[in-house]
């Protein structure tokens, strides 16, 4: 798993005042999917990236490529 991005998500959540609950209300994902990317454990799937840079207001290829996805990866 990508270490930039579970650094990256880690000072976003605490940055912008989010709870791993409330987050994973915000997502409509369990608790625990939020827990395994704070861990390193999972990355978010494509369309989770894209909600992501939406939720922080960064650009989606900044998460995605967090997340270790690549123009040519499909």
């Amino acid at each position: 798993m990508t270490t930039v991005f579970r650094v990256w998500f880690g000072e976003e959540i605490v940055d912008n005042d989010w709870t791993v609950t409330a987050l994973s209300h915000h997502l409509n994902v369990f608790d625990g999917t939020i827990e395994d990317w704070l861990a390193g454990r999972a990355v978010p799937a494509r369309a989770e990236c894209v909600r992501l840079a939406e939720l922080f207001e960064v650009p989606a290829e900044i998460v995605l490529r967090f997340s270790g996805y690549t123009h040519d990866t499909k």
